[in-house]
């Protein structure tokens, strides 16, 4: 999972500064590609629990490099009326990840006819791992037996 995650995020930084010419690290453009697929504005708390992390602080870093980079905008005020969406050319960029990833699978799945089904399979493991890992308490383990 680990290995898949990293190639991801490798393509993704390195064609997104291909299109675009922003140089943003993986976090940011998921983040960014997130607002998109929303099709509306979108809280950071809710970005939280989709991407499945806790590091508020350093979603918050990332939102405001989006938006320094002109890709995002802020509206609304105080802790729960902020919510963040694409700008013009937010929403170029996000529409331009997704073509080009929509492209590479496409080549892929026409070069492997089975390799639909395989992903169809691969998702649902995935998705019963992602419930395993976040129902799992951090103090499992050797030290906390006893």
């Amino acid at each position: 999972m680990q290995r898949t995650h990293e190639g991801l995020v490798r393509w993704q930084v390195a064609r997104f500064e291909q299109l675009s010419g922003v140089a943003l690290s993986g976090a940011e453009i998921t983040l960014l590609l997130l607002i998109g697929e929303s099709g509306r504005s979108i809280s950071i708390k809710e970005m939280a629990r989709i991407t499945n992390r806790v590091d508020i602080p350093n979603i918050q870093y990332s939102l405001r490099k989006l938006a320094s980079a002109g890709l995002t905008q802020k509206q609304g005020a105080g802790r729960s009326g902020v919510s963040y969406s694409l700008t013009e050319e937010g929403s170029q960029a996000a529409a331009e990840m997704r073509a080009a990833r929509e492209d590479l699978l496409e080549k892929a799945l026409a070069g492997s006819p089975g390799m639909a089904v395989q992903l169809q399979s691969a998702l649902a493991v995935l998705e019963e791992l992602t419930v395993l890992y976040g129902s799992t308490e951090t103090s499992v383990g050797p030290a906390s037996q006893g």
